[in-house]
């Protein structure tokens, strides 16, 4: 059977059921999950800042001769 032959009805219920597929795709981007999202992102990004920021700093204190460790 052609794609030309198909009954409306059963057109009908492919299309419902291709946009209650998709819309379980969606539900994750709803307003409130999506500022959570963020928010989580957000709250990772500064961590790493954070520990990029720590390790240049380590890296600067054990540069420098008055910082060496003694044996």
């Amino acid at each position: 059977m052609d794609e030309d032959q198909i009954p409306p009805a059963e057109s009908a219920r492919d299309k419902r059921r291709d946009r209650d597929a998709e819309a379980q795709a969606r539900a994750g981007m709803r307003t409130g999950l999506a500022k959570q999202f963020k928010q989580v992102l957000d709250s990772q990004r500064k961590r790493a800042d954070e520990v990029q920021r720590r390790r240049t700093d380590v890296e600067s204190d054990e540069g420098g001769p008055a910082h060496r460790r003694q044996p």
